[in-house]
């Protein structure tokens, strides 16, 4: 079976090569970005199976992106990463489109199991802190 192949999206670039490093052992890590611009840019050449999003990246944020990407098809599967766990985001995010929406707190516990189900059209949140 073939590995999903991912795009990665995020402005940090520590996070960006954290999210890569995470994904990569078990998927295509096809592409990275540092801008929302440029993540739709190259989800829309490579049409990638999933796109793992920051929620605040520059030039049009994760919110943004997705609703762009469901007037299309293919559409590739989204999973959006923030700090922000606030049920509203997370409501706005899945509305727009968004299978997934992890905490950036809880990237090694939860971003493989949140890539995994939107690859099977499940939804995923990670919990809310405690």
């Amino acid at each position: 079976m073939a590995k999903l192949r991912i795009i990665v999206a995020d402005d940090n670039p520590l996070i960006l090569q954290n999210l890569v490093l995470l994904l990569a052992a078990e998927f295509d890590v096809v592409a990275t970005a540092a801008d929302g611009k440029s993540a739709l840019d190259l989800i829309r050449r490579f049409q990638p199976d999933l796109a793992v999003l920051d929620l605040h990246i520059p030039r049009m944020d994760g919110i943004e992106i997705t609703r762009e990407l469901a007037q299309h098809a293919p559409r590739p599967a989204v999973v959006i990463c923030a700090i922000e766990s606030d049920l509203e985001i997370v409501k706005a995010a899945q509305g727009a489109g968004a299978t997934g929406y992890v905490s950036k707190t809880r990237l090694r516990k939860d971003l493989i199991l949140a890539v995994k189900s939107a690859a099977q059209g499940k939804s995923f949140v990670s919990p809310a802190p405690r």
